[in-house]
């Protein structure tokens, strides 16, 4: 094995394959508990061990004035600039900032060197032709049912269709297992429910969406989405009569109680296109397959080597189908 560590992340080679698996978050969590993608460098090198290949681990924090966010854009220095929490002075909504760009600098000397680190992490990732990021989903109603989402950036990364075929043989596959941790997964979701209500009180006394903040709301809102779609009537007159804590949080139970079994399912809760880094610097994607992988924080700590497995599985079910 060959061990190199760089600035902002760590690279591991053993063997011939051309396969890079990237934990691209796996960076430490500094302020915020859920900064990081928990236990994605876990599943990655799982992942690796059992393939060779390359593996590239982010030991960067994610936030932006604490590191740099390799899955978002090259900021303008402008922009970097006036976003650093110190300037106090950037004029446009820092929620869509931080949708779009990967750091902000306190100076120009700072945005040198966050973008030197920047290029050469995309260098690395961009020297293999098979390339899968791994992340971490939140334990929210709002992905259900999925317990692992793929993501094929805009079929550009891999062919749809032939995604498609792929995750139908490993729901398949791996049918009794998503029926053996359902109970596990929907509690998982209601424990972390609480935690976000927690945390949202913590901050603004109310869970009431025009008293929070975008983020918070926005997340809330997805979630009541799928509240709206599996809780019953019952619970859902209760929360439009009233969105208190213990009334959502009630209604997050009843929803994830009557949702169907979970499994794997392709850009259900997220589209790639928050992925400005690998559309930068990977395109044009011809000749390559590049995937990015979603699997549940349940999945990530409880089942990390069965998340491998299945991960693995697709990946060779696609190389079975493009080779």
């Amino acid at each position: 094995m060959d061990c190199k560590f760089y600035k902002g992340f760590s690279v591991y080679k053993k063997g011939d394959s051309d396969l890079a698996v990237v934990a691209i978050h796996s960076g430490p969590a500094l302020e915020t508990v859920n900064s990081r993608d928990d236990n994605s460098d876990t599943v990655a090198s799982l992942c690796w061990k059992k393939t060779g290949g390359t593996l590239i681990i982010s030991n960067m924090p994610r936030k932006r004035v604490w590191g740099i966010d390799f899955n978002r854009d090259i900021p303008p220095l402008k922009s970097a600039l006036k976003a650093y929490p110190e300037n106090q002075n950037y004029e446009e909504d820092l929620f869509e900032y931080r949708k779009k760009y990967a750091w902000v600098a306190k100076d120009a000397n700072d945005y040198e060197n966050r973008l030197k680190i920047y290029q050469k992490f995309w260098e690395e990732v961009g020297k293999s032709n098979e390339i899968v990021f791994i992340h971490r989903a939140y334990n929210r109603i709002k992905t259900f049912p999925s317990i692992m989402d793929v993501i094929t950036f805009d079929g550009k990364g891999v062919d749809r269709k032939t995604m498609d075929e792929v995750i139908i043989d490993l729901n398949k596959k791996y049918e009794k297992f998503f029926k053996s941790v359902q109970k596990d997964y929907k509690e998982s979701v209601v424990f972390e429910t609480r935690r976000v209500v927690l945390n949202i009180l913590r901050i603004y006394k109310t869970i009431e969406l025009d008293k929070i903040s975008d983020e918070f709301r926005e997340d809330i809102e997805k979630d009541l989405l799928k509240v709206n779609q599996y809780a019953d009537n019952i619970a859902l007159k209760r929360i439009k009569n009233s969105l208190t804590p213990q009334n959502f949080i009630e209604a997050v139970r009843n929803a994830v109680n009557n949702a169907p079994t979970p499994h794997v399912t392709i850009e259900h809760a997220f589209s790639g296109k928050l992925a400005h880094g690998p559309y930068r610097k990977l395109q044009p994607f011809k000749d390559k397959i590049v995937i990015e992988i979603e699997p549940t924080y349940f999945m990530n700590f409880w089942h990390p080597y069965i998340a491998a497995d299945m991960i693995i599985d697709i990946l060779n079910g696609v190389r079975s189908r493009v080779n």
